[in-house]
């Protein structure tokens, strides 16, 4: 009697046990609901944000005249383009535009491109995963929606990223509640949206292969603990746990297709925990976790070696097996990674007192491994590269989050800024790493944590260090703490912890994450509200698709500052020279010996080379100025300077861009130049001053005036005189002028215009009342006009031809008619109509 009634207390207290695991996993449950629900919240909020900036300016109507502009490009870029990307970040237009021209060639690899460094174009050595990535979402949303493939893909531009993120977040929550537990896998997945800068760098509209990377690297590391962590199956002599460090392998090596740069050093971090982990095992007891004694690195060193050469050969095979480009993915890190897997076995082995028999196949294999780890840093040395050490302007930036901290450095940003929100959000998630070293470091820990700990806190370390130096590094820190929290709290699961001890834990993860949820959480502004960098995208947007309609057929080929060149290219569909891809080293040399050439002519050998057709400089851009003292050490004396005191040469024409109207940029400026035939001296300055006018610098247009007296034989000189005197309403010096031009029209033998002067000509007489006059020079201006004089016309001037010559009963072509509208602004169409 007294076995049945502790028998059923025994059932009632195991009913209570699983009643209360059940409430337990069900609460845990809200936790990953949560995180979703921030995730999609703060997803939505930033993709209505990029939508509302992408459709300023009217963009949608003028994607009507996408095809026209298609027409004249000669780059495999898709005119129309309209998508503001965040912070004006460059790589992520590279991504889209590279995308886009796997579509249009038909090619799944690409190793080429021609908007850059042009004519010749440059290589590609971005490798293809995330391309593929962004390409099968684009084609999904063509599939599903029915739009362009063009526009699908600007489409999957604001999706691609998120997610990516989203799918991980899914992956690694029920990973990690199936090889740790419940609680780790609540924790973990509110880690994984709420960490900065983590978190912030699966932004919608700013596409590019860090974030996978990143999510590559986490896996690498969590697979490792899963095994190390796996429960020995019965006769299964360690095949469990030996397939969980071949897909860790598998899993490093995606992580290294993707970015060796990143992969590299996490993979060093592992080779230093695993070393700490044999010398935390080299006195266990026997039966004490003894699957965890020797580790497979041999076979963790072979998936990784397997994936490498894979990956390569998908890449590269068959135009590219010979090149020796160490900065993406090639063998000899595969080579490497075996070498190292078997002098890690062999260590670890050492450490843990296994004796190996000293056999001359035994010192062979050993040596062979030594000399495979070697032949990478000879091939380094020997090629040049600078894979790791190597700083970029992406390498100094902590997140793409708008106004995102730049420093050169983890002090230098602390310093400059002190105790800010960002530097908290970054910074404390850190102590995360004081109870592992805790749980490390004590003796009553079990072996299998310890060697958890160990492997875990390793990576770490070596990602501590790379973000000491660069900012973008905290990204890594953050998923490998991540997987730091999982397998800490995994610990927490034990049936020795107590639960209030849980929750305190738990507790402490969220204040520490807090910092960071007001971090990542959308800033409450107003829809008219735009950032810096959003005003710029949208400005060189518009200055894009202005310059392309005006292009001759083939395209524009533009001298453009780095950031500002990516951007016209993207959105008009142009070519560039000077961007600062790392590939493009060719292209900065040439632009810098162009801006910093002592002559004009000089200058023009170089650019008749590059068959450049157009130069930009803008005013809140100063990266020419650097260009031109990398040079020759001073702006002085320099073709960039002569440029900006308005000496130009004959060769070049200034065109008059009017900025849009937008708050707070008031004061900017962008002076644009086309390259074209030597003019004549007095025609080039006629230019010049309708260029002043147009551009509301009369004072610097009645000074221009002033040196074409020096021509006054000149008919064109008399025109622009008689321009300025109007526009500055200097009758009596206007009326000079008119008697002038009257005069020589009235001879038998009309003076010789060029084109553009004529309208002008034809606008002066108009306004002065001389109708008979101006309808003859406007009727042989429309009997004579073409595409390439239309285009080269100033905005204004074009108006009032058409104004001019609707009142006179004069008509264009109908195809000409229908391209002087498409070159006007949407605004001053419909005055039009």
């Amino acid at each position: 009697m007294h076995d049945i009634r502790l028998f059923k207390k025994s059932r009632n207290v195991a009913a209570l046990v699983i009643k209360s695991f059940r409430f337990s996993s069900l609460a845990w449950l809200a936790a990953p609901l949560g995180a979703i629900a921030f995730f999609i919240w703060v997803s939505v909020v930033r993709m209505q944000h990029i939508e509302f900036v992408s459709a300023q300016g009217g963009w949608s109507e003028k994607q009507s005249v996408a095809p026209t502009v298609a027409a004249t490009t000669a780059s495999d870029l898709v005119a129309g383009n309209g998508l503001i990307i965040p912070e004006h970040l460059t790589e992520s237009y590279h991504w889209i535009a590279q995308t886009q021209q796997m579509f249009n060639r038909g090619e799944w690899r690409v190793r080429h491109i021609d908007y850059e460094n042009a004519p010749l174009g440059r290589e590609v050595h971005l490798t293809s995963p995330y391309r593929w990535w962004l390409g099968l979402v684009a084609w999904s949303d063509h599939l599903i929606s029915g739009r362009s493939p063009a526009q699908s893909l600007e489409r999957a531009a604001l999706v691609a990223d998120p997610l990516l993120h989203f799918l991980f977040l899914l992956g690694t929550t029920f990973l990690v509640a199936w090889r740790f537990g419940a609680l780790p896998a609540a924790l973990i997945s509110i880690g994984f949206v709420t960490l900065f800068p983590f978190a912030a760098e699966f932004l919608p509209g700013a596409p590019d292969d860090h974030g996978m990377a990143h999510l590559f690297a986490l896996w690498s590391v969590l697979l490792l603990l899963g095994g190390v962590g796996a429960t020995p199956v019965p006769n299964d002599s360690g095949k469990s746990i030996r397939r969980w460090f071949f897909f860790a392998g598998i899993t490093g090596g995606l992580g290294l297709w993707l970015s060796v740069s990143g992969q590299v050093p996490v993979l060093a971090g592992i080779v230093a925990g695993a070393l700490l982990a044999a010398w935390l095992a080299r006195n266990h007891r026997a039966g004490d976790a003894s699957a965890t004694a020797i580790l497979p690195w041999r076979t963790w060193a072979m998936g990784g070696a397997v994936a490498i050469l894979g990956g390569y050969l998908i890449e590269f095979s068959p135009e590219h097996l010979a090149d020796w480009r160490l900065a993406a993915i090639h063998p000899l890190y595969g080579l490497a990674w075996l070498g190292g897997g078997e002098v890690l076995a062999q260590t670890a082995e050492w450490i843990q007192g296994k004796k190996n028999p000293r056999t001359f196949r035994h010192v062979t294999v050993l040596a062979l491994a030594v000399l495979a780890i070697a032949a990478l840093p000879v091939a380094l040395w020997k090629t040049h590269e600078s894979v790791f050490f190597s700083p970029d302007i992406q390498s100094l930036r902590l997140t793409k989050l708008p106004n995102g901290p730049v420093a050169q450095n983890l002090g230098a940003w602390v310093m400059r800024d002190g105790a800010t929100l960002p530097v908290l959000a970054t910074l404390l998630p850190l102590l995360l790493v004081v109870p592992a070293v805790w749980l490390l470091i004590r003796r009553t820990t079990g072996l299998v944590t310890r060697v958890s700990m160990a492997m875990a806190l390793g990576p770490v370390f070596v990602a501590l260090g790379f973000a000491s130096r660069y900012l973008v590094w905290w990204n890594e820190v953050d998923g490998l703490l991540l997987v730091l929290l999982a397998a800490a709290t995994g610990v927490m699961q034990g049936a020795t912890i107590r639960r209030n001890v849980r929750l305190a834990w738990s507790g402490l993860v969220l204040v520490l994450l807090a910092p960071a949820i007001f971090q990542l959480a959308p800033r409450a502004t107003g829809k008219s509200d735009l950032s810096q960098s959003e005003v710029f995208g949208l400005v060189e947007r518009d200055l894009a698709s202005w310059l392309a309609l005006r292009a001759d057929p083939g395209g524009a080929v533009i001298l453009a500052p780095p950031n500002e060149s990516t951007t016209l290219c993207y959105y008009g569909a142009m070519r560039g020279i000077g961007s600062l891809s790392w590939e493009n080293r060719e292209g900065v040399a040439a632009a810098v010996r162009i801006l910093s050439a002592p002559s004009a002519q000089e200058a023009k050998e170089l650019i008749e080379r590059r068959e450049i057709t157009h130069i930009v400089i803008l005013s809140w851009d100063t990266y020419f100025d650097e260009y031109a003292r990398a040079g020759t050490g001073q702006m002085e004396g320099s073709f960039l300077n002569d440029l900006r005191s308005w000496k130009l040469p004959l060769w070049l024409r200034p065109m008059a861009y009017q900025l849009p109207a937008i708050a707070g940029f008031e004061g900017q400026s962008v002076t644009l130049f086309e390259v074209v035939e030597d003019q004549n001296e007095a025609a080039a300055l006629g230019r010049l001053v309708e260029y002043f006018i147009e551009m509301g610098e009369l004072d610097k247009a009645a000074s221009t005036a002033q040196a074409l007296r020096r021509f006054p034989a000149d008919f064109a000189a008399w025109v622009a005189r008689a321009e300025v005197e109007l526009a500055r309403g200097d009758e009596a010096g206007f009326a000079v002028s008119l008697k002038l031009l009257q005069s020589r029209l009235a001879t038998k033998n009309a003076p010789a215009l060029p084109w553009d002067l004529r309208v002008g000509l034809g606008v002066v007489l108009a306004k002065a009342k001389q109708t008979t006059l101006a309808r003859e020079q406007l009727r042989l201006c429309v009997e004579s006009a073409d595409e390439k004089k239309l285009r080269a016309l100033t905005t204004g001037s074009l108006y009032r031809l058409i104004v001019l010559t609707r009142a006179f009963d004069l008509t264009f072509e109908p195809k000409l008619r229908v391209l002087a509208l498409d070159l006007l602004p949407s605004e001053w169409r419909e005055r039009l109509r």
